[in-house]
């Protein structure tokens, strides 16, 4: 059986841009530049999408809007489905 992620570029997008609607600027600026970088493989990709994210919502902690929370955490859902 193979497991496919389901896109999540959408979720994310929303996310940066929800984030940097509300004030976040710099940390949502630095994770869609992480986001949206050139990567050699898709497991390369996907790692760096996976720490970038965490790192945002870690960094960010309770000023994290609940609507970008909400979105980050579908990517990660996704991500870890094909990504430890």
């Amino acid at each position: 059986m193979t497991i496919q992620a389901e896109d999540y570029y959408p979720y994310l997008k929303a996310a940066i841009a929800e984030a940097k609607a509300a004030g976040l600027d710099a940390a949502a600026t630095e994770l869609e530049d992480k986001a949206f970088a050139a990567y050699t493989t898709s497991s390369e990709l996907l790692g760096e999408h996976g720490l970038a994210i965490r790192q945002f919502l870690d960094s960010g902690g309770a000023a994290v809007p609940a609507g970008v929370k909400a979105n980050l955490d579908r990517c990660l859902a996704e991500i870890r489905k094909v990504w430890p």
